[in-house]
């Protein structure tokens, strides 16, 4: 009986052992998760004490996001919602879900986020008139053909990230 007892202790603890490693790995994964969120939310704080966003001199970079992103309420100088403009889901790659425009000082404009029930949100950071780059989005997005341009990054969100961008340009015409 002893003999068979024994035979089974190294295999109990290789079992403990993976269990023990899988629940660090689940630990750190969960951590790390938290750790990216916070940190998102305290950059988003940090806009606070930007420099102001100058749109006379620079287009905008847009950074994807596979999260939601949801700016503290203070931040947020306006949300306008594009109710006639769809943006496809990648058939190939998770789709994004939102899609930050900023300067090349990380100085954010707007957040362009997609949400539960498919329609798409704005949230302004900066003071800008967004209302009146509506009607240039809504009719780029059509002749670009976002609600149906699948591909993972410059179709769907990020074609119409690309209309929000190119409606801001500032060489371009009113």
């Amino acid at each position: 009986m002893l003999h068979h007892c024994t035979k089974l202790a190294p295999a109990k603890a290789a079992v403990i052992w993976v269990l023990s490693v899988g629940c660090l790995a689940l630990t750190m994964l969960i951590s790390h998760a938290f750790v990216a969120q916070r940190a998102e939310n305290v950059a988003l704080a940090q806009a606070t004490d930007r420099d102001l966003l100058d749109l006379t001199s620079s287009t905008l970079n847009i950074r994807m996001s596979q999260r939601t992103i949801h700016p503290p309420k203070h931040l947020v100088k306006a949300v306008v919602e594009l109710p006639h403009v769809q943006a496809a889901r990648a058939k190939i790659a998770p789709s994004p879900k939102s899609a930050v425009l900023e300067d090349d000082n990380h100085n954010r404009a707007l957040i362009l986020s997609v949400l539960d029930d498919g329609r798409l949100q704005v949230h302004v950071l900066d003071d800008l008139d967004f209302e009146q780059h509506v009607p240039f989005v809504t009719a780029c997005a059509k002749d670009r053909g976002c609600a149906y341009d699948r591909r993972p990054l410059t179709g769907g969100l990020g074609c119409v990230a690309i209309c929000i961008q190119q409606s801001l340009d500032p060489g371009r015409e009113p």
